[in-house]
């Protein structure tokens, strides 16, 4: 048993590596890759000018006047600084070679969570088996491929979440440092980081004004901890963040005023309403990952949830506190860093669109909770019939073999999977591939279909000129891509879907830019993602 607790999970880790390796080239561009990389260059080129250490000429724009300077680059300046250093000319080589970072990031951050969970239940057992939700969660598995914003905060949210526990438990200068390294990455990540330091003071503060923590020892322990933690988190977050070298404070102000209220100008399809920005419902998100995660990690989490409760009821009752041991802390504590950004999310009206991908960080605590109600429920049926748990097993089994199977049959389509709470066709119903990557699936299918050297082509959304961008030289050269409203002009039209109000009646009715022959569709599950339609005499 000691040799497989060591075994199982090297296997497990070695061959998700080697899959990532193999695969994360099948995924095309996304829409905001390009302009991820050009808030890296900003960077660079600010860096490089402050530190007067290089000739080398990043971009014209200058970080002060930059349009998205508010944008946190602790990602998109070292994959700047990776690419100069690798000598990569083309588009395609640049992009290949964030997918792969994106990938290796999300890959070390599950190494971690696995630390995380197996220090918590004791067991690599149960450990491994929340691994395995994060991993077999369609569209998180999607996006550690190619999203350069979400899942390297969600990764870093991983790193934070086990720095909290670190300090929280045992206060001292090297877990204060740590935590702040954690928050300080975060924080330059996306300003939304800023909810790990706000969820840290008020676990600590609950802990010492209505918990066992209250003897004065804990008093000196958590201000000797905070007074290194506190400065470190704003040192690193200054040191990853350039755009604050220059007064820190009023531009970290500007910086988290314009985020928390940002004036996106587009649409969302949601529930087979074309809705702008400002009026997204509240329930937009938890409803977004009601339809989107899969069935059974639901039901365990809400089971997690339900079972939280009896432990806290009869701490309150015997003991006047919520928690009893470091255990229920953690479980609390990972409780605090679900629900506080969906909270602030909520209270403060912010805008939040394509899903719930804005959210994605939170989704590691969400596993983390699902862990935690098999686990319990794994124990209050230990001295019930062994149907029981086989019964738990199945049921789990089931679900996540399921989700693989899924993930396998529409590949690399994985991000527009839906749960079985959403059956059915959801063309006109949700947004679906929005950010455009199965144009990369429709050019290549498109090449081979027609034998022509040379084939012009009209993309409904930007994205499409991306993807032509990033093809294989031999296929992109094939292709001349127009712009829409040239689209009388093209031999094809290809629509995402996406941006498409003018569309919803038109394809329909099959007239306008959906009045060709369709020469081909990527679908998943029944549902049209992308669409070749031919134009006239193409």
């Amino acid at each position: 048993m000691k040799s497989f607790e060591k075994s199982a999970p090297l296997l497990f880790f070695s061959l998700y590596l080697v899959l990532g390796l193999l695969i994360y080239g099948d995924y095309g561009m996304s829409w905001d890759e390009e302009l991820q990389r050009t808030h890296g260059l900003v960077s660079a080129k600010y860096v490089d000018e402050w530190v007067n250490y290089t000739e080398e000429v990043y971009t014209w724009q200058d970080l002060p006047t930059y349009e998205h300077r508010f944008y946190g680059v602790w990602f998109s300046l070292p994959a700047v600084w990776l690419e100069k250093a690798l000598g990569l000319e083309s588009f395609r080589a640049q992009f290949r070679m964030r997918h792969l970072l994106v990938f290796l990031i999300f890959w070390s951050s599950t190494l971690l969570f696995y630390r995380l969970l197996k220090e918590r239940f004791r067991h690599w057992g149960w450990a491994l088996l929340g691994v395995a939700m994060l991993v077999l969660s369609p569209r998180i598995f999607a996006h550690s491929f190619y999203n350069p914003k979400d899942l390297p905060f969600l990764s870093l949210y991983i790193l934070g979440s086990y720095s909290l526990f670190r300090f929280w438990l045992s206060p001292n200068a090297r877990s204060a440092l740590f935590h702040g390294l954690a928050g300080g990455m975060l924080i330059s990540m996306r300003v939304t980081g800023v909810i790990l330091p706000a969820v840290t003071l008020f676990l600590i503060g609950v802990d010492l004004l209505f918990n066992k923590r209250g003897e004065l020892h804990w008093y000196k322990k958590y201000a000797l901890g905070l007074f290194i933690y506190l400065p470190a988190t704003a040192f690193f977050t200054v040191l990853f963040w350039p755009y604050l070298w220059e007064h820190p404070w009023q531009h970290f102000l500007d910086t988290f005023d314009t985020m928390s209220q940002y004036a996106w100008g587009g649409k969302v399809i949601f529930r087979g309403q074309l809705l702008p920005g400002e009026a997204i419902p509240w329930y937009y998100i938890p409803f977004w990952m009601g339809i989107s995660i899969p069935v059974v990690y639901l039901l365990w989490t809400a089971c997690g949830l339900v079972l939280l409760f009896p432990p806290a009821g009869n701490n309150l009752l015997h003991h006047l506190r919520l928690w009893d041991n470091d255990e229920q802390r953690k479980d609390w504590g990972m409780l605090g860093l679900l629900l506080a950004p969906l909270a602030a999310i909520i209270v403060k009206h912010s805008i939040v669109y394509d899903g719930w991908r804005h959210l994605f960080f939170i989704y590691p605590c969400l596993v983390y909770l699902a862990v935690y109600g098999v686990y319990r429920l794994w124990a209050l049926v230990a001295d019930k019939h062994a149907g029981w748990r086989y019964a738990l097993i199945g049921i789990t089994a089931l679900g996540m073999v399921n989700t693989a199977w899924f993930m396998v049959r529409y590949h690399p389509h994985q991000n527009v999977y839906f749960n079985e709470l959403a059956p059915g066709d959801q063309l006109q119903q949700y947004d679906l591939d929005y950010w455009g990557l199965s144009y990369k699936q429709a050019f290549e299918a498109l090449a081979r279909i027609d034998n022509r050297k040379k084939i012009k082509v009209a993309c409904n959304t930007f994205p499409g000129e991306l993807n032509w961008r990033f093809l294989q030289p031999d296929i992109r050269v094939r292709f001349e891509v127009l712009d829409k409203s040239r689209v009388g002009e093209a031999d094809y039209f290809i629509s995402d879907f996406r941006h498409w109000a003018e569309g919803f009646r038109q394809y329909r009715e099959h007239r306008g830019l959906f009045a060709g022959e369709e020469v081909y569709a990527v679908r998943v599950e029944g549902t049209k993602v992308v669409v070749v339609f031919r134009v006239g005499g193409g």
